[in-house]
């Protein structure tokens, strides 16, 4: 089926913006000769809009800008993808790209799409890591389902079975699917974090748990600590100066995770806070929790700076 993968869930299929291997393509290739060839995982936060208005494209850009340094970048990221699913794709990736360093964004959404969306997908192997997660039956179903109602050979009942499948079968296998499932996909970041973590505490371990994993499965394929950089970005509600703010327990986590592997993390929260001033919301899309194509520069260029450090220019 197009699109899923019991592999890694879901995938771009190849062709147009993403290569076989589910790499976005860019305007502007990676140069013959790299001073550093450096990796992006991530979700849709990453993969960005339109071959150029991406988190690497933007560190790429910087860095030729800053220093006449030609790096090398790859974006490997898929929209809802998360730790769960970066454990199989850097297994598969890192031997491919062999990548000086790896930068992974991990935000407030990766803690409900490991826990409710992947946790009973994946599989692992004898050591307990994850190898993949399984495709979601529920869009299993709706590729199948659409394909079977719209196949028929008359017009009308073309209509008709489609009508059916996306107004009355689909709507209920999704209701029963996510029963018992948060409908807010933020939920645990609106909560003190105290309650957060007293309420939630099963799916912060296992989100703990899962980058564990995945930061030994990064440092044991590119072997030293100094070639993965973890990256976390601010939700609008984390930069409100009153009321509606969001809690810190994934950014916590993943600098726990980090620390106990000396492994760098880069909170750009505090350094956006102060560049968007007082009115953030100028930098996102309304009514979406996503940057739009101003905010997006904006972080780019923080992660830059911030991995510019590491390479040896400041």
């Amino acid at each position: 089926m197009i699109g899923l993968s019991d592999e890694l869930n879901h995938v771009h299929p190849p062709g147009g913006d993403w290569d076989r291997n589910g790499l976005r393509e860019m305007n502007e290739p990676n140069p013959q000769s790299c001073a550093a060839t450096v990796l992006f995982m991530g979700d849709s936060f990453m993969e960005g809009v339109g071959p150029n208005d991406t988190v690497p494209v933007h560190v790429k850009h910087f860095f030729a800008r800053a220093s006449g340094r030609q790096l090398c970048v790859f974006n490997s990221a898929c929209s809802s993808y998360s730790p769960s699913i970066f454990v199989p794709q850097a297994k598969k990736l890192i031997p491919l790209l062999k990548p000086d360093i790896v930068v992974i964004d991990v935000d407030e959404t990766d803690l409900f799409d490991d826990y409710h969306r992947y946790r009973e997908l994946v599989t692992r192997d004898d050591a307990g890591s994850i190898a993949a997660v399984r495709r979601s039956p529920l869009s299993d179903q709706f590729q199948r389902g659409l394909i079977a109602s719209t196949s028929k050979a008359l017009y009308l009942h073309r209509f008709l079975a489609k009508l059916y499948f996306t107004k009355i079968t689909y709507p209920k296998s999704f209701e029963d699917y996510y029963r018992g499932k948060p409908a807010d996909f933020l939920w645990a970041s609106r909560l003190p974090a105290g309650e957060a973590r007293e309420k939630y505490g099963a799916a912060i371990a296992y989100f703990d748990a899962t980058l564990e994993d995945l930061t030994r499965t990064v440092l044991s394929r590119v072997e030293r600590p100094d070639g993965l950089v973890y990256i976390h970005h601010p939700h609008l509600e984390h930069l409100r100066s009153e009321g509606g703010g969001f809690n810190d327990i994934v950014s916590t986590t993943v600098r726990e995770v980090a620390a106990r592997h000396n492994v760098r993390y880069y909170d750009a929260t505090d350094d956006l806070k102060a560049q968007f001033g007082l009115y953030p919301e100028r930098y996102y899309i309304p009514n979406d929790v996503h940057f739009n194509e101003r905010g997006q520069r904006a972080y780019g260029v923080a992660v830059a700076k911030y991995l510019a450090s590491g390479l040896g220019h400041n």
